[in-house]
């Protein structure tokens, strides 16, 4: 084995990485009953006048956002089908 004095800067960079990582997990977002109705208000309005929302959403204890045209409801899954990503309706965090 080589002498590698720069290894405990590696093994601290990944240690420093990970952390930052945890720092921005986030839990799945619960609703009341009158958040959800709001929230398929947006969704439903979105999707029957065709325009152009940003939707944040949960996936991998991360928030992530995408923007474009619904394309699909599925309302037995209760899924949403935006730029070709399905979307569960329970993961939603807000919708603009």
């Amino acid at each position: 084995m080589s002498w590698a004095p720069f290894n405990s800067i590696i093994n601290n960079h990944d240690i420093m990485y990970n952390i930052k990582e945890q720092e921005t997990y986030i839990n799945r977002p619960e609703y009341i009953e009158e958040q959800l109705e709001e929230l398929e208000l947006k969704i439903m309005n979105a999707y029957t006048y065709q325009d152009t929302i940003t939707i944040n959403y949960y996936h991998n204890h991360k928030s992530l956002s995408i923007t474009g045209n619904i394309n699909k409801i599925d309302a037995i899954y209760k899924k949403i089908k935006i730029n070709n990503i399905n979307i569960s309706f329970f993961d939603i965090i807000s919708v603009n």
